[in-house]
Parts: structure tokens; C-alpha cells; sequence
């Protein structure tokens, strides 16, 4: 039976997140938080790019791609409403 593909990126990105926020609690506490959000991101861009090479690579354009991820974090980060805690 096929695996639903919304199903699979539920479970599959909580696996990710897990493996990331593990990840980053043990190797980047002593960093500053703008390193370790940009050590975080550029490890989930390598990830995503990874995804995106074999459509690129048989000629998808890779600002098609860029712009339909662009879209689907839009929709994912719309449902985050920022609360009103200083920010450290």
C-alpha cells in the first residue's frame, strides 16, 4: 500500500526535528544563539537541497523549486503566532 505523502512528511520531519534538536543541544549550547540558528538552518538547507538535486538535475528549474519550498514555509510558519517574551 503507498504511503500517504502528507503522512510520511509528518512523520518523517518529526523524526528530522528530533535528530536536529538532539543534535544541536550536543554540539551547540556554547555557541550564540544567531550561530546556532544559522548552524541549524544551513543543516536543514543542505537536507532540503539534497531533496531538490535529482529534480534539478533532470531540468527542473531550481527557482521553481525554491519558490514551491518557499511557499509551503509560508504556510507551515503562518500557523506560529509570536508571543511577547523578550527575546535573549
Amino acid at each position: 500500500m503507498p504511503t500517504n505523502p502528507m503522512e510520511f512528511a509528518d512523520r518523517v520531519g518529526a523524526e528530522l526535528s528530533r535528530l536536529l534538536g538532539e543534535r544541536s543541544r550536543a554540539e551547540l549550547l556554547q555557541l550564540k544563539q544567531d550561530e546556532q540558528f544559522s548552524a541549524a538552518i544551513g543543516a536543514s538547507l543542505l537536507c532540503v537541497a539534497e531533496v531538490l538535486r535529482d529534480p534539478v538535475a533532470r531540468g527542473v528549474p531550481a527557482a521553481k523549486l525554491v519558490a514551491i519550498c518557499g511557499r509551503q514555509l509560508e504556510g507551515i510558519l503562518s500557523q506560529v503566532h509570536p508571543n511577547n517574551s523578550p527575546q535573549k
